[in-house]
């Protein structure tokens, strides 16, 4: 008996046709569309990581000005 991992167990439940085409190991007949997937899949994951990077950026810009903003309400600020 053959172990299934969980990357096969998802193919199948997200569409079953995939699932047992990739068990039979048919080649692929649409290679153009799936690169340009895989690249489109690569420039949305940088998009969002340089997203995420700015809303860190953010955050600590804005954690920074409240600080400043205590300091010169308290009058520790010069």
């Amino acid at each position: 008996m053959r172990t299934l991992r969980a990357s096969e167990i998802g193919t199948y439940l997200f569409c079953q046709r995939a699932w047992w085409y990739q068990k039979s190991e048919q080649p692929s007949q649409n290679l153009r569309e799936m690169i340009a997937g895989s690249e489109l899949h690569y420039r949305h994951g940088r998009a969002a990581l340089g997203i995420s990077c700015l809303r860190a950026a953010a955050y600590a810009l804005l954690l920074l000005a409240l600080i400043l903003i205590g300091l010169y309400l308290t009058g520790k600020l010069i």
